[in-house]
């Protein structure tokens, strides 16, 4: 008994002893990894990079368009139950990105097919998918649709099928949509991509492989011209081609006097490429990397240079859909809003980003199917940036840093003055000293980030997200000291911000 009685009690000390070490090492152990932690985090935190901008309010160039914003979506999106007054988040969503261009074609344009009386009734978004089998749309679509564009304040940019060539089905068609679109149609675009329409080594195609611009001309007027023994001053648009060709050129130099607004597509990208090594492979480093001027600068010119206005009717990071990891990332957002400006800056009239509302990859504004509601998606978030931004005319910047950054600016007609940074570097942020002449003693800067250059949510522009109903509220801006006509910015690792000076 008595021997039981020691041993508890060198227990009971041990564990005493146990208690009191744990009391005093452990505080110290915290103090340590706190320490250390500190130090690692301090030698991983980049050096921000210098960066100097010169921006010139005093030299006005363009004006950018009010409806420069646009969407782009496949045709037989009105087969499905998406337009129309039953759909207020959408509606919300385009109304918070403000007067745009709403362009239906893509793709499965050249196997819809039209009927006032044998056409099937819509369908419901949960049947939304990409697919170039036939399909026949109604009056109910189109009624829809300019429904929902005259509430929401946008134009369309309607596409005709010519990859049937049936001029009879596409005028009956047009003059349907004249009826109905009144102003809220900006032109109809007939056809869709049709440089590739010859069958070619790695293409099925819709027409021999000797087609070529001469009898794509032929069709082309074939079709213009039975819509216009309707309605002589239809709007029309086109060629809506894509890749490398010389079609823009020729169609400009034979249609310049009977064409509202000339369109083409580029992606950058191709979600198809399987070589890392590959300048158009997807990733997030070629998409913030390249650019590839050569696929629309010299169709924007040519439509300029005889006078007419040039959209980007379809365009987005990837051909192919886009591609998962890259094109649904917020390095999408960062991308749209660069490309925006680089577009706009060269005088273009608009752009309509693509997608089909298809959740994944890259469709702005995404309908959630498991919900049922329609949703932005990150590449929105540059849109809503770049209609922030680009108010009034564009102004001269010069950027000099070592810095993957880039910089544009605006001057509104009350003499506001916007300056864009986009910060596209992976590995470092940037403190930029922006000269900018005027006499202010204070920028407003609002952010768009993320919490990584990956991420596929969590995204903000001004301190805020996109609400469920689709409306934005912004918080208020930081104030950025100024003086002498210039400021400091930091401009985090990928991410961007909007310096508005008064």
């Amino acid at each position: 008994m008595r021997t039981l009685l020691v041993i508890k009690a060198l227990q009971a000390s041990s564990v005493a002893r146990c208690f009191l070490t744990l009391w005093f090492v452990l505080p110290v152990c915290f103090v340590v990894a706190a320490w250390y932690s500190g130090i690692s985090n301090a030698d991983d935190t980049p050096t921000p990079v210098k960066a100097s901008i010169a921006v010139h309010p005093g030299k006005p160039g363009v004006t950018i368009p009010i409806d420069f914003i646009g969407l782009s979506c496949e045709k037989k999106i009105l087969s499905r139950v998406c337009f129309g007054p039953k759909n207020p988040t959408l509606l919300a969503l385009c109304r918070t990105l403000g007067p745009g261009v709403l362009r239906v074609g893509g793709n499965e344009v050249d196997s819809t097919f039209w009927s006032r009386t044998n056409a099937p009734a819509v369908e419901s978004m949960q049947k939304n998918r990409y697919s170039l089998e036939p399909m026949t749309i109604g009056p109910v679509s189109v009624d829809n649709l300019f429904e929902f564009a005259r509430d929401s304040g946008w134009r369309v940019i309607y596409g005709l099928n010519l990859g049937a060539y049936n001029p009879a089905m596409a005028a009956d068609e047009a003059d349907y949509v004249l009826k109905v679109g009144g102003p809220q149609l900006l032109a109809l675009e007939i056809g869709n991509e049709p440089n590739l329409y010859p069958k070619g080594p790695n293409r099925p195609g819709i027409r021999p492989w000797s087609h070529g611009y001469k009898e794509y001309k032929e069709e082309f007027t074939g079709t213009a011209t039975a819509i216009r023994e309707k309605h002589p001053q239809a709007p029309i648009a086109g060629p809506a081609t894509t890749k490398s060709t010389d079609w823009m050129e020729r169609f400009m130099a034979d249609f310049k006097k009977e064409i509202t607004v000339s369109t083409s597509h580029t992606y950058p990208l191709s979600a198809r490429e399987d070589d890392p090594r590959a300048p158009r492979f997807a990733s997030i480093e070629n998409l913030l990397g390249s650019k590839f001027p050569d696929d629309w600068l010299p169709k924007l010119e040519s439509s300029k240079a005889v006078g007419v206005p040039y959209r980007l009717g379809e365009c987005n990071t990837a051909s192919g859909g886009g591609k998962s990891g890259v094109s649904d990332t917020f390095a999408s957002a960062l991308w749209c809003v660069d490309f925006m400006f680089d577009l706009a800056q060269h005088g273009a009239a608009g752009i309509n980003i693509h997608g089909s509302f298809r959740p994944g990859k890259y469709s702005p504004i995404v309908f959630n199917n498991k919900q049922e509601i329609y949703e932005p998606a990150v590449i929105y978030y540059g849109m809503l940036f770049f209609r922030q931004a680009a108010q009034g005319r564009l102004v001269p910047t010069e950027c000099t840093t070592t810095a993957n950054l880039v910089s544009y600016a605006a001057v509104d007609a009350d003499g506001t003055l916007r300056v864009v940074l986009v910060n596209k570097d992976l590995t470092r942020p940037v403190v930029a000293s922006v000269a900018f002449g005027a006499k202010a003693t204070r920028a407003d800067a609002i952010r768009l980030t993320a919490p990584e250059v990956t991420s596929t949510e969590g995204i903000t522009l001004a301190g805020a997200a996109v609400a469920a109903d689709g409306t934005w509220t912004p918080q208020p801006g930081e104030i950025v000291p100024c003086a002498d006509g210039s400021c400091d910015v930091s401009v985090p690792i990928a991410s961007a911000v909007l310096l508005t000076i008064n």
